[in-house]
């Protein structure tokens, strides 16, 4: 047996634990505590003690304890017939949780601070996933902007500094973006690790909206540019001629978008509202 110490309840409390057999992080590959522990609580703060260790189990909030932090990975509770005051007896098993917040994220050589992020394990695919996002500009927004138009199915090496400093194989998933009032840009970005995987042709809701979205988009970019090739010839010119005219038309043909075309589609004018 051996002593912990979590902040339960409103305060820190000492309890009695067996240790189990740790569990390898699939995310720093660290060996993490797991123990199994019992007590009683008054069931009038039952309530009150389901939350926290639903918060727990859900790893949104970890029950804080003195040199670890843990996780709730079981729990059982069973009431105790006539007592008085009526008690339940909790039994948990729990697991070191761990603090994955990167300070950056390396894509290559390209180094991006976040200011929020989130990592998890898919659970279908067992693969990693994290968003984060950050700000660019100048050069390194050029090369983070060179890096997603590029993309196709690339993957890259990525570093999660202060999480794990071992390069994962990873590729670009949903990159939205903002421009800010400064003239540099947020981005939203998500990075998969599902090299190999079926999942990365899209996963079973690839073809949702398919294929009236692409179509859509194609023709609201040929629109787009159509505009574009009229405007610069009523300046050129002051008024249609037969040439100009056949430019407005060809360049008004949908067509296959560039992935530089394509990245108008995931801007936004309020990442937040995208969650971390």
């Amino acid at each position: 047996m051996t002593t912990i110490s979590i902040h339960l309840l409103g305060d820190t409390r000492e309890f009695q634990a067996e240790e189990l057999p740790p569990v390898t992080s699939a995310h720093t590959g660290r060996q993490l505590r797991r123990v199994a522990l019992e007590f009683r609580v008054p069931s009038k703060r039952q309530e009150e003690l389901d939350a926290e260790l639903k918060s727990a189990v859900e790893k949104d909030s970890p029950l804080r304890g003195t040199d670890v932090n843990w996780s709730v990975s079981n729990t059982r509770y069973s009431y105790t017939v006539g007592a008085q005051p009526e008690v339940a007896t909790y039994s948990l098993e729990l697991q070191e949780a761990e603090d994955l917040r990167a300070s950056a994220v390396e894509i290559g050589d390209l180094a991006l601070v976040p200011s929020a992020y989130r990592e998890w394990i898919d659970d279908e695919g067992d693969y990693l996933v994290l968003t984060f996002v950050t700000e660019t500009a100048g050069e390194a927004n050029q090369q983070l902007e060179g890096l997603i138009v590029a993309r196709g199915e690339t993957y890259y090496d990525v570093i999660r500094r202060g999480v794990s400093d071992t390069p994962v194989r990873m590729r670009f998933g949903r990159t939205l973006w903002q421009e800010t009032e400064a003239g540099s840009m947020r981005h939203n970005l998500s990075l998969v690790a599902d090299e190999g995987r079926e999942t990365s042709k899209g996963g079973p809701f690839a073809l949702l909206n398919e294929p009236q979205l692409s179509r859509t988009t194609e023709a609201a970019v040929a629109n787009a540019q159509a505009l574009a090739v009229l405007v610069e010839e009523l300046q050129a010119q002051g008024v249609l001629s037969s040439e100009a005219a056949d430019k407005v038309r060809a360049a008004a043909l949908p067509h296959k978008i560039t992935e530089q075309e394509a990245r108008q589609f995931t801007r936004t004018y309020d990442l937040d509202m995208y969650g971390d």
